[in-house]
C-alpha cells in the first residue's frame, strides 16, 4: 500500500514517498495546490456558468491571490507541492480544466491512502485522473475510487481514524454514495451520512460542517434534512447535533448568510487555529470562536471570489500530524 513515513525529513530523503494522512486534526504538514494558469482563459461571459464560476475571473489578480495564499501556508510551516510538478502523462489535460485549482474537491487523504472523487461532468470531468497520477507519483496509494460512469461523488470528510462523514449534495449521486459506504466500512468503523438540499450553496460536505478542534466545529444545521449512522451490517437514523455532542464535540451554528459565504469551509492549520476568508464570519461567530480560544488567520479575497470557492477548495491537504509530547 506504499510507505507512510512519520518524519518529513526522512520522507524527503527517500525521494519515493511522502508522509500522508489527515485522519487526525493535527498540525498541517503538507498540501497539494495548482496555481491557476492559461486554463482560466476558457472562462468567458458566455460560459462562466457552465464552468461553475460565479463570474469571469480577472486572471492576474486570481493568480496573485492564489500565490499569496501559498506564501501564507509556507510562512506557517506548511510544505506546498505544485500539481504540475508531479504530473507527466496527463499534463495536457490541465490546460482544459479551469476548475482544477479546486483540488480539495478531488480527493481526501487518509493514512490508508487517497479517497478519489468522481467529478461532476462536464465541467470537472477527468480532474481525478490528473490528481490520481500526481498522488501516485508522490507515493500516496489509492484507497478508494469510482470506476462506473453513471454518477459522481465529490468528497467526504475524515472526522477521525474511525469515522467518515458523507453529505449527499448536488455533487453526489446516491448509488455512488451507497457503493462508497459499503466499500469504506472495511477500512473505517462508521460512516455518518447526511442528506443535504440539492443546491449550489451546499455543493460539498464542508459547506455545512467542518471541525476546528476535535471538540469543536462549525455547522449549518438547517441543511441536515436526514442523518444516518452506518456501521458494518447496520444503519440507524440519528440527530446529528446530539450524536456529535455525545462524542464530545460542540457545534457552533452559523447563520444562513454566513453559510452562503462558505463559513464552514476553512483550513485548520492545527487544532484551534484556522485559515479563513476575512469576510466569511459574522461578528457574533467571531466572538464565539474567540471565547473558545480559536485563532483565525485571515485572508482577504477579491479576485478569487469569481470561482465561488473558499481557501479550503484550493487546498488538497496531504498530511497532518499531532505533536508528540
Amino acid at each position: 500500500m506504499g510507505c507512510q513515513i512519520e518524519n518529513m525529513n526522512e520522507a524527503e530523503k527517500t525521494g519515493s514517498c511522502i508522509a500522508y494522512g489527515c485522519d487526525e486534526l493535527g498540525r498541517l504538514k503538507s498540501v497539494l495546490v495548482h496555481t491557476p494558469g492559461d486554463e482560466l482563459l476558457l472562462v468567458n461571459e458566455s460560459n462562466y456558468n457552465h464552468w461553475l464560476y460565479d463570474k469571469v475571473p480577472e486572471i492576474s489578480g486570481y493568480v496573485k491571490e492564489h500565490t499569496s495564499y501559498q506564501e501564507l501556508l509556507e510562512s506557517n510551516g506548511v510544505r506546498v507541492y505544485e500539481l504540475a510538478d508531479h504530473v507527466d502523462e496527463s499534463i495536457d489535460l490541465i490546460s482544459r480544466m479551469p476548475n482544477i485549482t479546486f483540488l480539495h474537491d478531488t480527493a481526501v487523504i487518509s493514512r490508508k491512502g487517497a479517497i478519489l472523487s468522481k467529478m461532476r461532468p462536464p465541467a470537472r470531468e477527468n480532474e481525478e485522473v490528473v490528481v490520481k497520477e500526481a498522488l501516485k507519483n508522490l507515493g500516496i496509494p489509492i484507497l478508494n475510487e469510482f470506476n462506473g460512469s453513471e454518477g459522481f461523488f465529490e468528497g467526504c470528510l475524515l472526522l477521525s481514524k474511525d469515522t467518515v462523514f458523507v453529505a449527499d449534495t448536488e455533487r453526489h449521486t446516491y448509488p455512488f454514495i451507497r457503493e462508497f459506504i459499503s466499500n469504506i466500512l472495511s477500512e473505517f468503523d462508521e460512516v455518518i451520512y447526511a442528506r443535504i438540499p440539492k443546491a449550489r450553496r451546499y455543493m460539498h460536505p464542508d459547506t455545512v460542517f467542518n471541525r476546528i478542534r476535535e471538540d469543536l466545529a462549525l455547522a449549518y444545521l438547517p441543511a441536515f434534512e436526514e442523518t444516518c449512522l452506518y456501521t458494518e451490517g447496520s444503519g440507524e437514523k440519528i440527530d446529528f447535533k446530539e450524536f456529535m455532542q455525545e462524542k464530545g464535540m460542540e457545534i457552533i451554528p452559523v447563520s444562513d448568510s454566513e453559510q452562503s459565504r462558505l463559513a464552514c469551509s476553512f483550513v485548520p492549520l492545527e487544532s484551534g487555529t484556522i485559515f479563513h476568508y476575512d469576510n466569511a464570519l459574522d461578528q457574533k461567530t467571531r466572538k464565539n470562536l474567540a471565547g473558545e480560544g480559536v485563532e483565525v488567520i485571515p485572508f482577504h479575497p477579491e479576485a478569487l471570489l469569481a470561482g465561488g470557492g473558499s481557501l479550503r477548495c484550493h487546498t488538497l491537504r496531504l498530511c497532518r500530524r499531532k505533536t508528540k509530547v
